[in-house]
C-alpha cells in the first residue's frame, strides 16, 4: 500500500462519525480509589478543570483561568492533580499543580512553544510528554494538524526540560509508563510507524531514534497499526483501543483477545484502575463510560456544567 493511499484512509478513519454537535469534555481521570473523575470540559471558548464524585454529586471547579486547561491526571497517589495549561492565544504550555489537601495549586511549570499531546509523570519527580514542534498538512486533502514529535523529559527538581528521542514522529497521541526504564508509546503515520511503540528513556544520543514495536501474531487487517490509548493492565497485559474495538493485548503469548466490540464510534480515551476501566468515545456526548473486565456491564457518567457550577 502507497504512503499516500495509507494516509488517506488514516484521514478518514479518523474523521468517520463526526456530526456538528461535539462533546465539551477534553481530557479526564479516576482517583487511585475510584471515587472521583477529573475532567476538562468546555465552557464557552475556554477549557477549566472540575473533579466530581462518581457516585452522584456535582462537579467543583479547580482550575479556571483566562486560557485552556485540558487533560488532567492524578499523581502522587491522588494527593495532587495535575493539568496542561494553555494561556489564551498562546502555545507555551504550562503544567500546573494543585494539592487535593489544600485546594491549591501550588506549582506552575512552563516548558519550551509547542503542542503536548499526552505526558506522564514517575516517581522520581520527572515528566515526560510528547510535543509537536510544527503544524502543517502533508497533504492537499487533509487540514493542518500537530507533526514532527518527539518525546521530551522535565525535571521537577531542577525545572529544566530536554528532548530525548530524534523522531520527528507524524503523530504520537499517548505515553504510559511501563517499567523503570521503558515507556509506552502510540504512534500513527506510515504502517511501520504505526501503533504501539516501546522506548529506552536510558538510550544514548546515537540511539534516540530506536522504538521497538509491539507485535501481534493473530494481527488482522493491519489491527495493530491502528492500535491507541493503551492502558496496564496486569499479567503483562495491555487494555487498548483497534480503531472500534477494544482489545487486551498478551504481551507475553503475543496475541490480540476482543474486550468490547464495535459500536461504530472509536475510542477517544480509555482510563482504568486496575480491572475497572473507563473511557470516553468519539459519539458526540459527554458521557464517561465504565465496566469491570469481570462482568463487561457497562454503566456511565454523563458531565454537564450548568450555570450555577460555573458561577461557584
Amino acid at each position: 500500500m502507497s504512503k499516500v493511499i495509507y494516509m488517506f484512509l488514516l484521514i478518514l478513519l479518523y474523521s468517520c462519525n463526526q456530526s456538528k454537535k461535539k462533546s465539551n469534555l477534553n481530557g479526564f481521570d479516576v482517583s487511585p480509589d475510584t471515587k472521583n473523575i477529573v475532567f476538562s470540559y468546555k465552557v464557552d471558548s475556554l477549557y477549566l478543570v472540575c473533579t466530581q464524585p462518581i457516585n452522584n454529586g456535582r462537579p467543583s471547579i479547580i482550575f479556571k483561568s483566562s486560557g485552556n486547561y485540558v487533560n488532567p491526571k492524578y499523581i502522587n497517589n491522588g494527593k495532587t492533580i495535575v493539568a496542561l495549561y494553555y494561556p489564551h492565544n498562546d502555545l507555551v504550555p504550562e503544567f500546573h499543580f494543585y494539592d487535593t489537601a489544600s485546594h491549591k495549586i501550588n506549582k506552575r511549570v512552563k516548558v519550551d512553544h509547542g503542542f503536548i499531546s499526552d505526558y506522564i509523570f514517575l516517581p522520581s519527580n520527572k515528566i515526560f510528554y510528547l510535543q509537536a514542534r510544527t503544524f502543517q498538512s502533508y497533504s492537499k486533502i487533509a487540514p493542518k494538524a500537530y507533526h514532527d514529535f518527539d518525546i521530551y523529559e522535565l525535571d521537577l527538581n531542577t525545572l529544566k526540560s530536554k528532548r530525548i528521542s530524534n523522531l520527528n514522529s507524524y503523530s504520537m497521541r499517548e505515553i504510559l509508563n511501563v517499567g523503570k526504564d521503558s515507556l509506552l508509546i502510540s504512534r500513527q503515520g506510515e504502517p511501520n510507524e504505526s501503533g504501539l511503540f516501546l522506548f529506552n528513556i536510558k538510550l544514548d544520543n546515537k540511539d534516540q531514534n530506536v522504538l521497538n514495536k509491539i507485535k501481534i501474531e493473530n494481527d488482522t487487517l493491519r489491527n495493530s497499526t491502528l492500535y491507541s490509548n493503551p492502558v496496564i493492565l496486569s499479567n503483562n497485559n495491555i487494555l487498548c483501543a483497534s480503531s472500534y474495538q477494544m482489545v487486551r493485548l498478551d504481551l507475553k503469548a503475543k496475541k490480540e483477545h476482543p474486550v468490547l466490540p464495535s459500536t461504530g464510534y472509536h475510542y477517544n480515551i480509555i482510563r482504568n484502575v486496575k480491572d475497572l476501566i473507563f473511557y470516553q468515545q468519539n459519539d458526540n456526548t459527554n458521557n464517561i463510560y465504565y465496566f469491570n473486565l469481570g462482568d463487561k456491564k457497562i454503566n456511565f457518567l454523563n458531565i454537564t456544567l450548568g450555570k450555577k457550577d460555573v458561577a461557584k
